[in-house]
């Protein structure tokens, strides 16, 4: 029976029925039980025939306005299927048509399912579930492209980089842009390293920067090293006979190996550069002679084992040294206390006077031939005759010192000594022959050596080195 819609004729009132066409009857159902109110008997049409309820006749009425927040009529509630989707109709099996009103399903036959239910498997819905993939593995080479960049290993950076890239393209792996990081760094890495070398380079050519290596704590540059100062080689700037670096000061009354007598000045190379490592070797020992011999009056207070040196600068520390050599007093075998300094700063008058008095003779005797009498007869008679000339001046020196009173004595009888040894000297230069010079030679020495004693006796009354080093006068 279908609902009457609006404009629908009222209940009882006589209207014009549809006919219906005639079909032929189907077959008769199962018995089943008569229900409380028989169904008034109707036509059976095919499933795909018109519907079952009947269109009335007229005019059609005018649809309601549609209100989107009415609640849903009873009809309408039932027709709805989960989640607010309309339920679809689904059609009986194939070759079944509708059966009269009250009549049962055939037997086997079960309702279709409906909501949810009746979603087959396979089937697709509006909601579709979430896929596992398997996740990209990130590139090892990647991460440690950029460790290495980042510890400044430049080139394993970039050549690690480069490799990852190629892998991450071939394998789709992650960890692009660590591997871009570590290429851009490696590179920056190569030309920073690049342009620090040039720029040492040039330094190193022109001489503008000093290359010296870091000296331990404690330890100053050796161009800081001033006249007067004592020290020692810093730890690790080897031995003497290499280029020394640092230098570490100590006072002179604890054990040292070295004092700085001064400096002086190295001509430079025209323009004002640095003139040559050959160059300031061959003219150091000239240069630093003056500033030995005025620093050190006293030889005898020289010890034995201590030598002349020098320290000078390279091409890399010429502007820093200033350009000067610095003259030392050193024994790199042992250590010495005390200074060596005996200029006139630490000198009485009695004693300068004595020292100035006695160092043309001392020179003088450095230059004794090296050969034997009899091979160079006329190289001994020369040093006679220098030797005969400086024991004149020393004499006539000596004779003009104020002594002190503890000083007198020793200081009166070697000026005694001095007119015999000059005599002998002369002997030297006169003699006639090769033996008469080599009886001459012995007897002048040996007026030397006894010269010796009266030094040490002078010394001691004046408070000078007697130490067992003599100096040159020792031949």
């Amino acid at each position: 029976m279908s609902k009457a819609g609006p404009g629908s004729p009222e209940e009882g009132a006589a209207g014009p029925a549809a006919p219906a066409p005639a079909v032929e009857a189907p077959a008769p159902a199962p018995a089943a039980p008569a229900p409380a109110e028989a169904a008034a008997p109707v036509d059976v049409v095919p499933v795909d025939a018109v519907p079952v309820d009947a269109v009335p006749a007229g005019p059609p009425a005018a649809p309601e306005p549609f209100d989107p927040w009415a609640p849903p009529s009873e009809a309408e509630a039932a027709a709805l299927g989960a989640f607010g989707h309309a339920a679809q109709p689904t059609p009986p099996p194939a070759g079944w048509a509708q059966s009269p009103a009250g009549a049962q399903p055939p037997p086997g036959w079960t309702p279709p399912a409906t909501g949810w239910g009746a979603v087959t498997p396979g089937a697709v819905s509006g909601f579709q579930g979430m896929y596992a993939y398997p996740p990209r593995p990130t590139n090892g080479l990647a991460i440690g492209s950029l460790v290495t960049a980042l510890t400044c290993l430049s080139p394993v950076a970039l050549v690690l980089g480069v490799i990852a890239l190629v892998q991450i393209h071939k394998r789709q792996e992650r960890g692009r842009g660590m591997a871009v990081a570590g290429v851009v760094l490696g590179v920056l890495g190569l030309l920073f390293g690049a342009l620090t070398a040039f720029g040492l380079a040039l330094d190193d050519e022109d001489g503008s920067t000093p290359r010296r290596p870091v000296g331990p704590r404690g330890s100053v540059t050796w161009d800081k090293v001033a006249k007067g100062d004592c020290y020692n080689p810093a730890p690790g700037a080897g031995d003497a006979d290499q280029q020394v670096s640092w230098v570490t000061k100590v006072p002179c009354s604890l054990p040292h190996h070295s004092e700085a007598a001064g400096t002086a000045p190295i001509a430079a190379a025209e323009g004002g550069g640095y003139p040559g490592e050959d160059k300031i070797l061959k003219s150091a020992d000239a240069l630093c002679k003056p500033v030995f011999d005025s620093y050190v009056l006293d030889d005898w207070a020289v010890p034995d084992g201590v030598g002349l040196s020098y320290m000078y600068p390279t091409r890399g520390s010429w502007r820093a040294s200033g350009g000067s050599l610095i003259c030392v007093l050193e024994d790199v075998e042992a250590l010495h206390k005390g200074s060596l300094r005996t200029d006139r700063t630490t000198l009485t008058p009695a004693q300068l006077a004595y020292l100035e008095a006695v160092k043309p003779l001392n020179a003088a005797a450095e230059d004794i031939p090296e050969d034997e009498v009899a091979d160079a007869p006329a190289d001994y008679r020369a040093w006679a005759a220098t030797m005969a000339e400086a024991t004149q001046q020393e004499g006539e020196k000596l004779a003009a010192i104020a002594w002190p009173e503890a000083a007198k004595g020793p200081g009166e009888a070697m000026v005694a000594s001095k007119p015999a040894a000059v005599e002998a000297w002369h002997a030297v230069k006169t003699a006639r022959d090769g033996a008469e010079l080599a009886r001459a030679v012995q007897r002048a020495k040996a007026l030397l050596r006894d010269s010796v004693g009266e030094a040490k006796a002078v010394r001691a009354a004046l408070g000078l080195s007697t130490g067992e080093h003599p100096g040159d006068l020792q031949v």
